[in-house]
């Protein structure tokens, strides 16, 4: 895991000084080792968390004859495999982000298809004077950009582009809208009005003049029928099996976290299997603990089991301190307890596996979700039997450009299901009236929950949960995975219609049936909980409620650069998801403002 910046343009190579700067501002994600790679027209930096082959792992890679250079966030599982597959490179070192370069040679721009693992990376190639941006399928790694003065500048948070002078602008009033409407800023957008994140699954290629191409570069596999569950089930066992001992593979000390339900039991379970004690973390959370169910485990596969019992005397202040953390206005209140388990995990391991992931490609969120789905619609879940003779989406999308419809309601619906305000909230709070209903659904188009799944994939998981894990992990370098992405896995998931995923009662249908062997009997009947917190105590405690009064009543709170004052009154003491929305966003806003030295 690392931090990576760069500059690219006429005459970057001037610049080194400014890219080291930026460098130094992302020492959080590496502080084992900087380095810089200087061109003509380019400087690629990087900040290294030492993980695989820490000596001579240096970053930034080179190629064999010097004039390409490759800085990379992230971890190319299975490297080993492709090494092997390209042996006729002449690999200089250990590292596994070499391998990018290796099948560069071989494919060129083309290479990313062919990589695995998770990643954001920039490759300058000088022999074409050409960059290449890129972040892996599901977004577990960020990168931003900017275009300044004919010079593109990238980093892994958009606080190195300020730290190297330059400009971000101001907070962008549709992206605050859409922080408010759900949550978070939109995977592919960023909340600076000069800056942008790179979407996930695209590449930005750029040869100096112009404008850069963005495109995306990877899409789910169609859904497929016909596989039983039986097969379906054999297979996921084997493949996130293989997925896990390939994540284990690390030159540092390997963890997991463990929070009680079945999908950190399942990966905690399979990396004890190949891991002997294992080193497992989890959040004794105030009211809502599953501490029962994550010592069950522990126990059941001879894990060393660490609990992290908070005091909620610490709550106001931890709540200060995200900022320092979230480089943009984050409204997931469970980042408080990823970011205090993050800390409390590298106290005893560099990497720590999780499970994130499994409700996106296996159906989890449909227990809260049921509703969206009209009975007698094919897959709605409502039929006893999967019906028959279902058209894939590149078949329904072939029925639409003969002025047949595709079903895209259930996304439809789906869209609104976290939407916090509503346009006219968001209007009378001075903010653009973004709403679900302006959201594009039309890439979800099989009417059935493999469109919940998909639509998911699209916005919460990159948007949300892998930015909650990403920044509160590398707030305290520590490297986070997530087996359940592994590229094989989820593709083969994705491919497996939602009949094999969920019924009428139960979600996960097909991990129940590949890993319940795993579970302890408490977990494995247990109703899913989901990660969350106990937003509504919080909110209510004593030293939060001087926070509220100091960011949300306050005539000098910066939140009023933001948002009109008066229409913030009446989510003051409503202590919900909106009340937290706008908390978060007035307490990054006065760091940010402050930082900046902007108004």
């Amino acid at each position: 895991m690392c931090g990576i910046a760069g500059v690219v343009g006429p005459g970057a190579g001037a610049l080194a000084d400014r890219v080291s700067a930026m460098v130094a501002a992302l020492n959080h994600r590496g502080p084992d080792d900087h380095g810089l790679a200087v061109f003509d027209d380019a400087v690629l930096g990087n900040a290294r968390l030492s993980i695989i082959d820490p000596i001579g792992g240096h970053q930034p890679l080179s190629g064999p004859d010097g004039r390409t250079a490759l800085v990379c966030n992230g971890e190319i599982y299975g490297h080993a495999r492709l090494r092997a597959e390209l042996s006729d490179y002449p690999f200089r070192t250990g590292s596994d982000c070499e391998v990018v370069l290796a099948l560069h040679e071989r494919h060129g721009e083309h290479l990313l298809p062919h990589l695995p693992g998770t990643f954001a990376l920039a490759l300058w190639d000088d022999r074409r004077h050409r960059l290449l941006l890129a972040r892996d399928r599901f977004g577990e790694r960020p990168l931003y950009y900017a275009l300044v003065d004919g010079l593109l500048a990238f980093a892994s948070e958009s606080a190195a582009l300020a730290a190297g002078g330059f400009d971000r602008g101001e907070p962008d009033p549709a992206a605050v809208a859409e922080m408010l409407r759900q949550g978070y800023v939109p995977s592919g957008r960023s909340i600076w009005s000069r800056v942008r994140s790179l979407p996930h699954a695209s590449v930005l290629r750029w040869d100096t003049v112009g404008v850069p191409e963005v495109r995306r570069w990877w899409t789910p596999p169609e859904v497929r029928h016909g596989a039983s569950m039986d097969e379906s089930a054999a297979w996921l066992r084997s493949e996130l099996d293989r997925a896990v001992r390939d994540q284990l593979e690390a030159d540092v000390p390997v963890g997991a976290f463990l929070s009680g339900g079945i999908d950190s039991t399942t990966v905690a379970a399979l990396a004890a299997e190949h891991h002997p004690d294992l080193h497992a973390f989890t959040f004794d959370m105030p009211g809502e603990s599953e501490l029962d169910h994550a010592r069950a485990t522990a126990a059941m596969h001879g894990m060393t089991l660490h609990v992290l019992s908070p005091d909620p005397g610490d709550v106001a202040e931890a709540i200060e301190s995200l900022p320092t953390a979230w480089d943009e206005p984050f409204g997931d209140s469970s980042a408080l307890p990823t970011r205090m388990l993050s800390e409390f995990a590298r106290r005893e391991v560099t990497v720590v596996l999780t499970g994130d992931g499994a409700d996106e490609l296996l159906g989890g969120y449909l227990v809260w979700t049921r509703g969206l789905l009209r009975p007698g619609t094919p897959g709605s879940l409502e039929d006893a039997e999967p019906p028959t003779g279902r058209r894939s989406l590149l078949g329904r999308l072939a029925d639409r450009r003969r002025g047949q419809p595709v079903d895209h309601s259930v996304a439809r619906r789906f869209a609104s299901f976290r939407q916090y305000f509503d346009a006219d909230e968001l209007e009378a709070l001075g903010l653009p009236g973004v709403d679900a209903a302006d959201v594009d659904v039309s890439r979800y188009g099989y009417g059935t929950a493999d469109d919940i799944c998909r639509f998911d994939l699209d916005h919460y998981l990159p948007g949300d949960i892998l930015v909650k894990t990403d920044r509160a992990s590398m707030a305290h370098s520590l490297e986070v995975r997530a087996p359940f992405l592994d590229v094989a896995v989820a593709e083969g998931c994705l491919a497996l219609p939602a009949d094999l995923k969920v019924d009428r009662t139960h979600e996960k249908l097909l991990l129940r049936r590949a890993c319940s062997d795993l579970w302890p009997a408490s977990v494995r009947d247990r109703p899913k909980q989901g990660f969350g917190s106990p937003m509504a105590s919080w909110l209510a405690l004593g030293d939060v409620v001087e926070l509220k009064r100091a960011h949300l009543s306050d005539p000098a709170s910066a939140l009023f650069d933001l948002v009109d004052r008066d229409a913030v009154a009446g989510y003051i003491d409503a202590n919900d998801q909106r009340t937290w929305n706008l908390l978060v966003l007035a307490i990054w806003w006065t760091h940010a403002r402050t930082r900046t030295g902007a108004r």
